[in-house]
């Protein structure tokens, strides 16, 4: 006869068992949620800015992304300034600023540039952060003095050597931010069939009142992005030199024409 006085093992279980710790299910590996950390942060905005653009990266939105509440956030960055900052200085920790001190500061010059505008493209946009935010991280500052450097170097007096550092990373920059995935004009170029009906449409134009069009459109509106960025950089550090070498720029606050000119004989 069944002892209805010991308890069943079959069943739902007793509240004391579903209440303890020993009779709980493990817990999945997969919904174990990865620590928050700084690092998983900042990759999460930097995300965030590539699918969505630099607007879409809030606090909120960031947290939702990552499965917390947004004061948890502010445990690993002070606010939205501070994470702005990190992902520009994660970034530009990619761009290689070693080059040769034997090349000329030209050569150094347009080196640096491009390896910063491969850098950018490759996080669409965080080159549109750099027009907001003054990045002031390790790497942010090895990268300015890799700039920097070679003016110097080069004999530029201090203020327009200032000037031309943000001629060259203004350019870079603003080159970068009108992304191929972002520029609706550089993906139609991209297009060979949109391209040549681009071209006929300019063909097309009346040549009394577009005669310019009619005779250039063809070799703007051209799928060579990498090559406008040369020729624009090698413009500017062109005009970077003949500035150096001029009176205005050679010639220092304190100096007349003729003390800057025994200056720059002395140095010959």
């Amino acid at each position: 006869m069944e002892d209805r006085s010991a308890p069943s093992t079959s069943g739902q279980a007793t509240d004391w068992e579903s209440g303890s710790l020993w009779f709980g299910a493990p817990i999945a590996d997969e919904d174990r949620r990865p620590q928050l950390t700084r690092a998983r942060v900042v990759a999460e905005a930097l995300t965030v800015i590539a699918q969505d653009g630099v607007e879409a990266l809030t606090m909120r939105t960031l947290a939702a992304r990552l499965g917390v509440v947004p004061g948890a956030l502010y445990r690993h960055v002070r606010n939205k300034e501070q994470l702005q900052d990190l992902v520009l200085d994660g970034v530009l920790a990619e761009v290689d600023y070693g080059v040769d001190p034997s090349m000329p500061w030209g050569e150094r010059i347009k080196l640096l540039a491009h390896r910063l505008r491969t850098v950018l493209e490759d996080h669409p946009g965080v080159a549109g952060l750099l027009k907001t935010r003054d990045p002031l991280g390790p790497h942010s500052l090895a990268l300015a003095e890799a700039f920097l450097a070679p003016l110097h170097a080069a004999g530029f007096p201090d203020r327009e050597a200032g000037l031309a550092f943000f001629l060259v990373v203004d350019y870079t920059v603003g080159f970068a931010v009108s992304s191929p995935r972002t520029s609706v004009n550089e993906q139609r170029v991209r297009d060979a069939a949109i391209r040549s009906q681009l071209h006929e449409f300019f063909r097309s134009l009346p040549p009394d009142r577009f005669p310019a069009l009619v005779a250039l459109g063809k070799h703007v509106w051209l799928d060579n992005r990498g090559e406008r960025f040369t020729a624009g950089l090698d413009v500017l550090v062109d005009g970077l030199e003949q500035a150096r070498r001029s009176p205005r720029w050679t010639t220092r606050p304190h100096e007349d024409g003729h003390q800057a000119a025994d200056r720059r004989r002395s140095k010959r």
